[in-house]
């Protein structure tokens, strides 16, 4: 069980800091097309989801986040998350996230191997939500963005991108994509794309009542 929890939280940690990376192509995409109708993130609701390819330490493993809805946690009116992650040789994991729907801050986070929930610290958690509202660095009115469009590989289908220069790196994304982010490329290699994503269908899988009783670990 502590392997498992190193290796998800060692990810989780990776995922986080994907956002400082730089430019490359896996997911079909082209960029430096025309101006894209990129106005900012998608407005979050209940239902949507986005599922990604994740590429870590010469692997690849898909990881995807759901929009669960609105739930009292710990007293609180709260807005859910969860984020199912498929790894080499682990198995599946799931991490349930709630944030409290005024302020947005992380109020509940546990995590289901097999059939343990294990609650988790808030204050150590390796990984924040996805965006709810457009970040200040994927403003559409900021200069010199890039424009192009991107195959969705679960579809075939494209969606349009904005493509935002970053400390490092490159990050793309798109109003027609729920969470905004679509593909990230580190030292020319992709490390994180879309690989499909739906504005309704998601389905919770921690119960709440395996999140109100998950088990407490020491040093979590």
């Amino acid at each position: 069980m502590n392997k498992v929890l190193g290796v998800v939280v060692a990810l989780l940690l990776a995922i986080t800091l994907l956002p400082a990376c730089e430019g490359g192509g896996a997911g079909g995409g082209e960029g430096g097309g025309a101006p894209s109708a990129y106005t900012g993130f998608m407005q979050a609701v209940e239902g949507q989801w986005v599922e990604y390819v994740i590429s870590s330490d010469g692997e690849e493993y898909h990881q995807k986040m759901e929009h669960i809805g609105q739930d009292t946690v710990d007293g609180k009116t709260c807005i859910g998350f969860e984020m199912t992650m498929a790894m080499p040789q682990q198995g599946e994991t799931i991490v349930q996230m709630w944030t409290d729907a005024a302020t947005h801050q992380l109020v509940k986070y546990v995590m289901k191997t097999g059939d343990q929930v294990i609650c988790m610290d808030v204050s150590q958690s390796p990984y924040e939500p996805p965006e709810t509202e457009t970040p200040g660095q994927y403003n559409p009115s900021l200069p010199d963005i890039s424009y192009g469009t991107y195959t969705i590989p679960g579809t075939g289908g494209t969606v349009t991108v904005a493509i935002f220069d970053v400390p490092g790196g490159e990050v793309w994304v798109s109003s027609q994509v729920p969470f905004g982010t679509v593909k990230v490329v580190a030292s020319g290699t992709t490390t994180m794309y879309l690989y499909n994503f739906g504005t309704s269908g998601a389905q919770r899988d921690i119960s709440k009542a395996e999140m109100e009783n998950c088990m407490q670990m020491p040093g979590f």
